[in-house]
């Protein structure tokens, strides 16, 4: 009989999740706030050991342990604080437009002033994390696009095609088990579901996954999806994501099937190796899973765009970029991860951890965490947002509410391989 790929929780009252002690990773409680920090040893006290003495007589001395170092919380990096080329070369032209315009008439002076100051202001002020000019494509792109949308039967294929251009389906087989796989005009991918204990056991190796996808002549992304609903005493659900990038020489979805057969074969390799336990999706089981992990199944397939939230039905959504956690040091990225799914808020907490690995590239990039919150009423949406932003912040990243780019959001936190662009 197979297991039942649905994943999400509806969203209706409160309920915690758990996570087990041996993780030191803090408990849900009911009120939003973690039951305990991430534990820190203590530095231990002078054990005395035997020490074998040179001679017939034997006497024991004192030998003093190091401290256990202590989780600190990084300082670090955040998207989009680097100044680029292109911004430089606009003040660049700024300059010189000026100083053209001081040769003719005050009236071409006063013009010239004002576009050159338009362009520094575009390309030198930063409002929430993004600069100006980034937010002028964010707004144009918010106006244009269609913000309703009647998925009608098809939910979850037309759920994907929403976010990702025209999507369909297929099969390919790895070691005797389907899986489904979608196409998308970006490229393919396939999902499996993960035991209840991937989440201490992955997360910590997830770099180290993507050496599945070593040497393949296409980019692969691995994505990890770790959902915790509103039911008490349930650990996280977990989802592993593959996904294979379309290119002008790799380009038809035969290839595209082989590239992520072969990163399959080799990572269920590895999972029975280490003993994680997995199931193949097929096309429907992966299906269902992506229509229940965006609250869009159950007939609530009318979706709704704001520039604040994003929903299904009456199912309230909102999307934060974690800016700076692709730079944290492995034990703190586990404590924040953990902290976000263990505290109790009355919405359903979605977070998902990608890495990206470069056609023949042995190395991999890490990218910023993505958290989405769901909930039946907005007021609970805000509260909890209030709550992870604030414990997000202790962690020693800045949150980016996703404004005006939900939609992607909502892309980025389900099992497709797809990272926040």
């Amino acid at each position: 009989m197979r297991p039942q790929a649905t994943a999400a929780a509806p969203v209706a009252k409160h309920q915690t999740v758990a996570t087990p002690a041996a993780a030191r990773i803090p408990l849900a409680t009911a009120v939003g706030v973690p039951a305990a920090r991430p534990a820190v040893k203590l530095p231990a006290a002078p054990v005395a050991v035997p020490v074998p003495a040179i001679g017939p007589a034997a006497h024991y001395g004192i030998v003093v342990q190091p401290p256990a170092p202590e989780i600190v919380a990084d300082a670090a990096e955040r998207p989009d604080r680097a100044i680029r080329v292109g911004q430089i070369v606009c003040w660049q032209l700024a300059l010189v437009m000026v100083a053209a315009a001081t040769t003719g008439s005050r009236t071409v002076l006063v013009l010239t002033s004002l576009a050159a100051l338009s362009l520094v202001l575009l390309t030198a002020v930063r409002i929430r994390g993004l600069w100006l000019y980034r937010w002028i494509g964010v707004l144009s792109t918010f106006a244009l696009r269609r913000r309703r949308i009647d998925l009608g039967d098809g939910v979850a294929i037309n759920l994907v095609s929403a976010f990702l251009g025209r999507t369909t389906t297929d099969v390919v087989t790895v070691r005797e088990q389907p899986y489904g796989v979608l196409s998308r005009p970006a490229g393919v991918s396939v999902a499996l579901r993960l035991g209840p204990d991937a989440q201490y056991r992955l997360l910590p190796q997830l770099a180290s996954l993507s050496e599945a996808a070593d040497e393949q002549p296409v980019g692969v992304a691995l994505q990890l999806v770790l959902h915790s609903g509103l039911k008490q005493g349930q650990k996280p659900r977990t989802w592993i994501a593959v996904a294979a990038e379309r290119t002008p020489d790799i380009a038809t979805d035969e290839q595209l099937r082989q590239v992520v057969a072969n990163t399959v074969r080799r990572l269920v390799r590895r999972f029975d190796r280490e003993q994680v336990e997995y199931l193949a999706l097929d096309e429907s089981d992966v299906l269902a899973s992506l229509g229940a992990l965006a609250h869009s199944n159950a007939g609530r397939g009318q979706l709704q765009e704001r520039w604040s939230t994003w929903s299904c039905g009456p199912v309230h959504q909102l999307t934060i970029r974690l800016a700076g956690s692709a730079s944290l040091p492995t034990a703190t990225l586990e404590a924040l991860v953990g902290t976000l799914l263990g505290t109790g808020t009355g919405a359903a907490q979605t977070v998902a951890i990608t890495v990206t690995a470069a056609a023949g590239n042995t190395t991999s990039a890490r990218h910023d965490v993505v958290l989405r919150l769901a909930a039946a009423h907005p007021a609970t949406l805000d509260s909890a947002t209030s709550v992870l932003i604030t414990l997000a912040r202790s962690f020693g990243v800045e949150p980016e509410r996703l404004n005006g780019r939900h939609a992607s959001g909502v892309a980025a936190t389900l099992p497709l391989g797809v990272p926040l662009s």
